[in-house]
């Protein structure tokens, strides 16, 4: 009975331990440009639908912070341009024809983002749409 009440309250510890705040990971990464922004998320993401497995729908998504969100959009879609480099050669090697970048004011996912939907073109070179999109967020 000792180890059982001692593994109970071990276990809330832990589990009291992740209780909020918490705080988002990101990895500072310096682009090829020389500026430094925070990646806060890294997957490859399978292409379904509805139940539908769609392997020509598999990519890799990205979502980092920012630099300085408060430039234009044409300066943003550089950085965004610099950014989709982390992704494209791993997106070529594993042959996939899509990839999505997010840029992020801030490190917390609230409010408009930037959105980049990157598809690969039949000789090869990559092409992007950019879209704001918002996070509604119960805050």
């Amino acid at each position: 009975m000792r180890i059982v009440t001692t593994a109970f309250v071990v276990s809330w510890l832990l589990i009291s331990g992740c209780g909020g705040p918490y705080r988002a990971l990101w990895h500072d990464t310096k682009l090829p440009s020389g500026r430094v922004v925070k990646v806060t998320s890294f997957n490859m993401v399978w292409g379904i639908e509805h139940d539908d497995r769609d392997v020509t729908k598999d990519s890799f998504s990205l979502e980092y912070v920012m630099a300085d969100p408060k430039v234009d959009a044409a300066t943003r879609e550089a950085e965004a341009l610099d950014v989709f480099e982390l992704a494209r050669a791993v997106s070529e090697q594993w042959g996939f024809r899509t990839a999505t970048i997010a840029g992020f004011p801030a490190l917390e996912r609230k409010g408009r983002y930037d959105l980049y939907q990157f598809r690969r073109q039949a000789d090869g070179r990559w092409t992007f749409t950019r879209t704001e999109a918002k996070v509604f967020s119960t805050d």
